[in-house]
């Protein structure tokens, strides 16, 4: 998508005065006398709408986010089969068809609120589906991998893990593993190094609470996992530094010990469906802005590129091969952030501001002058989306504040 810039102001009638607004906190006036207000963002072309969703394996609250589709079984997709072989690592590699129905995905979405990621799976067979007995425990990942940058530079090309189709330019995963017959981690991966000595180097920069998006491979990737706590032995070995010094990350491998930090799923009943969710904070500081100050790598605002994978082992498919099915990509998604609006100016002049359902938890401000402003934020606005706000004889301007 091409990003493109809505002019919006909110606009003092009785003096024609415009206030710009802030692309990431949505600022309007309000007047005493008349009130016009031009709603909007600096936006992708198709911006993608904010939803809340609750990971506790009941499907309804996707209902409204936009579903993509992955074709079944024996299909060739773009000369690739569905359910492929992960033997292959080269970008000319043709991986040959395996009957995997439990990594055979049918269908995936995609969204965001104002601090997370979210994906939906839902699979031909069972997801998570894993053997455990005195000689095999079998594996299966459900991952999400992004290109963080909307950069094809950085990062790697999706075939070199075996996946296909593949595209390029993956920066950083999402993913959960299941091991032994039950849910193992939730973890995020970097994969900004292409030797040795880099990925020491991102080892040393995940410690430190940053990630540098850097050209990369598949080979040499940290993994952690992020807990909101400090350290202990059911959560992170490395405290992180200001201002993330309230968290800790554990670095992990596959097959290893389980432990549960910030990223989550829940499955249906059936196994068939899932959803995850991957807060924004877990995939560290952008290390190329001051530690204390920068944003997240994934934060409102960005755009980014997603592939949807499910990977297993082949302990319980027909073949008994491990499989792949990699899904068309997502491409230029923009985490856009809430929309501030005056829902309705009522005959008893009271005025409602609203803002997305899904931005719950933002705070709303309010200062009676743009010249040294004073913002206080309005009491209650931290748990709802609406407030109602009684006009008075000034001028108030209101802000929306992300977590």
């Amino acid at each position: 998508m091409t990003p493109v810039k809505n002019q919006f102001a909110a606009t003092n009638e009785a003096s024609k005065k415009q206030i710009p607004i802030n692309p990431r906190s949505s600022v309007l006036l309000k007047a005493a006398v008349c009130i016009a207000l031009f709603v909007g963002i600096t936006a992708a072309a198709l911006a993608e709408d904010i939803h809340k969703i609750t990971i506790d394996g009941d499907f309804s609250d996707w209902a409204s986010v936009p579903s993509y589709y992955d074709p079944v079984g024996t299909n060739v997709h773009n000369g690739i089969p569905n359910t492929h072989d992960t033997d292959g690592d080269t970008s000319g590699y043709v991986p040959y068809y395996v009957n995997h129905p439990d990594v055979d995905l049918l269908e995936y979405k995609f969204t965001h609120d104002v601090s997370n990621l979210y994906a939906y799976f839902r699979s031909a067979g069972i997801i998570g589906n894993t053997i455990s007995n005195a000689t095999q425990q079998g594996r299966y990942y459900v991952i999400v991998t992004i290109d963080v940058d909307n950069n094809t530079n950085t990062g790697y090309g999706l075939y070199e893990g075996g996946y296909y189709p593949t595209t390029y330019g993956y920066d950083m995963n999402m993913e959960f593993e299941f091991y032994g017959g039950h849910p193992n981690k939730g973890n995020y991966l970097n994969h900004g190094a292409t030797n040795q000595a880099q990925l020491d180097a991102a080892f040393q920069d995940q410690m430190n609470g940053i990630v540098r998006v850097l050209p990369g491979s598949y080979k040499f990737y940290p993994e952690w996992v992020w807990f909101d706590s400090p350290g202990g032995p059911n959560s992170g070995t490395n405290n992180l530094p200001p201002p993330d010094d309230y968290a800790s990350i554990r670095f992990v491998a596959d097959r290893g010990t389980s432990y549960q930090g910030i990223i989550r799923i829940a499955l249906s009943p059936d196994g068939h469906e899932a959803e995850m969710v991957a807060p924004f904070r877990g995939f560290m500081r952008d290390a190329s802005q001051p530690h204390t100050s920068a944003k997240p790598i994934i934060s409102l605002g960005k755009t980014i590129n997603i592939s949807f994978s499910l990977e297993a082992s082949g302990e319980l498919a027909p073949g008994g091969q491990w499989a792949s099915n990699t899904a068309e990509p997502i491409m230029g998604y923009y985490l856009s952030p809430p929309k501030l609006q005056i829902s309705s100016l009522g005959s008893d002049g009271n005025l409602v501001l609203s803002w997305n359902a899904g931005a719950v938890g933002s705070l709303l401000q309010r200062t009676f002058s743009l010249t040294n402003p004073d913002w206080q934020v309005v009491p209650g606005s931290g748990t709802t989306n609406q407030v109602t706000w009684s006009v008075g004889t000034g001028n108030a301007f209101f802000r929306l504040s992300v977590p």
